[in-house]
C-alpha cells in the first residue's frame, strides 16, 4: 500500500497536501507544480493527503477505494454531543448474555469500526481473531483460570476450577463470542510495547462502542493477555502467534440496565 505520485492534470496546486502532511513529503518544484518527494520510502499512509485534496488528485496503489460522502468535512454533525455523553455514560460491562449467535453482518460492522482506529505512526500492525466455539472458549476459560488463580484470591489451581465449576461462573460469562486483538510481532524496546498496547486499548474500544449502538453487548477481559504472556499454551489453544494486547466478549445482553452508574470527579490541572 502506498501514495505514488500527483495526478498533474487533476492538481489545482491549492497546497493543502503540503501544509497537512506532517513529514513534509509533498512541495513546490521549480515550474510551481506541488510534487510528492517520498517515494513510499517513509510515508506512513496516514491519508490526510487524500482526505484534503479538493480534487481527488492524490496518487495511489494498493489502497482501497477512498470513501467520499456527504458531511466527512464536518463529523461533529454525524453525532449530537448530548446524545453522544449519554451514550458513553449508559454504557456498562455486560456479564450476562443470551444464548445467541451474533449475525455474522453485525460482527462484520464490528470489526469494521475497529479497522478505522487510530495507532501509533499509522503501524495498524494489529491482527484480529474470533472465538465462537464454545467448546474452545470453556477450554480458554479452563486454561486462564489455571494460570491466573492467585490473582482470583485461591489457594490453587484446582481449587479455583472447582468453586467456577460449582458456583456456575465462567471468566467469559458464557458470551458466544470472544474477540482476541494481538501482534505478530511487537518491538521490544519499551516505548514500542507501551505504544503497541495504546493502539491496542483504542482499537478494541471503538469495536466495543460500535457493538453497544447495534445493541450487543461486551465485557473487557483483562485476565487473557496477562494468562498468554504466562503460558504460551494459551496460544496454542487460539491457534495464533505472537502478543495478545486485548480481549474482550461480545453477544446479546440478557439484562437491561435501568440508569447510569455514578463515577467520581476527575482531577485536572490547568482546567482553570
Amino acid at each position: 500500500m502506498s501514495i505514488i505520485g500527483i495526478d498533474k492534470e487533476k492538481c489545482s496546486n491549492c497546497n493543502q497536501c503540503i501544509q497537512e502532511c506532517g513529514r513534509g513529503y509533498f512541495s513546490v518544484g521549480e515550474d510551481g507544480q506541488v510534487l510528492f518527494n517520498d517515494n513510499s520510502i517513509g510515508c506512513n499512509i496516514c491519508g490526510h493527503c487524500i482526505a484534503i485534496c479538493p480534487e481527488d488528485a492524490i496518487e495511489t496503489k494498493n489502497l482501497d477505494n477512498v470513501e467520499s460522502y456527504s458531511g466527512t468535512d464536518s463529523p461533529e454533525n454525524f453525532v449530537d454531543s448530548d446524545k453522544l455523553l449519554k451514550f458513553l455514560r449508559a454504557k456498562r460491562s455486560i456479564r450476562r448474555y443470551k444464548n445467541k449467535k451474533v449475525p455474522k453482518e453485525l460482527l462484520e460492522k464490528v470489526f469494521e469500526a475497529m479497522r478505522y482506529a487510530p495507532s501509533a505512526g499509522n503501524a495498524r500492525a494489529w491482527r484480529y481473531l474470533i472465538v465462537s466455539d464454545p467448546e474452545k472458549i470453556k477450554k480458554l476459560d479452563e486454561e486462564i483460570i489455571k494460570v491466573n488463580y492467585e490473582y482470583l484470591g485461591f489457594q490453587s489451581a484446582e481449587q479455583a476450577l472447582e468453586y467456577m465449576k460449582s458456583s456456575g461462573r465462567t471468566l467469559f460469562y458464557d458470551a458466544p463470542h470472544l474477540i482476541v486483538l494481538y501482534y505478530r510481532t511487537v518491538e521490544k524496546h519499551t516505548v514500542m510495547v507501551g505504544l503497541r498496547a495504546n493502539d491496542a486499548g483504542i482499537a478494541l474500544t471503538y469495536g466495543m462502542l460500535e457493538a453497544e449502538s447495534l445493541g450487543l453487548g461486551t465485557c473487557w477481559i483483562g485476565m487473557v493477555q496477562g494468562a498468554v504472556a504466562r503460558n504460551k499454551e494459551i496460544l496454542k489453544i487460539l491457534g495464533i502467534k505472537g502478543m495478545v494486547l486485548g480481549a474482550f466478549t461480545l453477544g446479546y445482553p440478557a439484562v437491561k440496565y435501568r440508569r447510569a452508574v455514578p463515577r467520581p470527579p476527575l482531577k485536572i490541572k490547568g482546567l482553570d
